[in-house]
């Protein structure tokens, strides 16, 4: 007895009945990259096969230097692997990368390796923050370190920090009051350079004491 054997069409193999967009985006669907004709959407796919393999050396595939960029970023954040953001020729993918791994890994020297000085500054300050590391603050421009020094000392209610302010009374007084509100401490609001916010101060912990 002979046997014979049925071959039938993948999902890859239907979708060469379609035309135009619905065939590239058939192909997209099953990740048969190789087969999409427009060059942009076949190097998206190949970013998302990448994805699908965690395997980085297939966004060498891609064409376009600014989606290859994307691809290794996404890699480096699935892997957790700061060394693939090196090899990133794209700068703006190149910092995304640097930029979130620091933050996610919660570690500052990661953020030197970005370029763009906006980037890099907000990476440091969203690193302070989150690890409540005042001497950070110190690394930010003036308005960059108020937000940070601010931050920390009411997370922390370290009243301490709110005299880090130097010449800025209001962030400092703004600081003595949040924290005096939060710890109920009335001395904090002696420490009020401006008198107006000291006496809403003295009139919030007073209510707060007689309710």
């Amino acid at each position: 007895m002979k046997l014979t054997c049925s071959i039938t069409k993948d999902a890859a193999d239907q979708c060469s009945s379609l035309e135009g967009s619905a065939k590239d985006n058939c192909y997209f669907e099953s990740l048969k990259c190789s087969k999409i004709k427009n060059t942009q959407f076949r190097d998206s796919c190949v970013a998302e096969l990448a994805k699908t393999k965690d395997d980085v050396k297939v966004c060498d595939l891609i064409v376009t230097s600014r989606t290859q960029g994307f691809c290794q970023e996404q890699i480096a954040l699935q892997q957790n692997d700061v060394s693939i953001c090196a090899e990133i020729l794209d700068e703006y993918w190149q910092g995304l990368c640097y930029y979130h791994l620091a933050i996610k890994a919660e570690d500052y020297r990661t953020c030197a390796n970005i370029l763009e000085v906006n980037q890099n500054i907000d990476c440091v300050k969203k690193v302070a923050i989150a690890t409540n590391n005042a001497e950070l603050c110190d690394r930010l421009s003036k308005q960059n370190r108020a937000e940070c020094l601010y931050k920390i000392a009411t997370a922390t209610l370290n009243a301490d920090l709110c005299a880090q302010f130097a010449d800025d009374q209001v962030n400092s007084g703004s600081c003595y009051l949040k924290i005096a509100k939060l710890t109920g401490n009335k001395e904090l609001c002696n420490k009020i350079p401006i008198k107006d916010m000291k006496q809403i101060c003295d009139g919030y912990l007073e209510e707060a004491a007689e309710s």
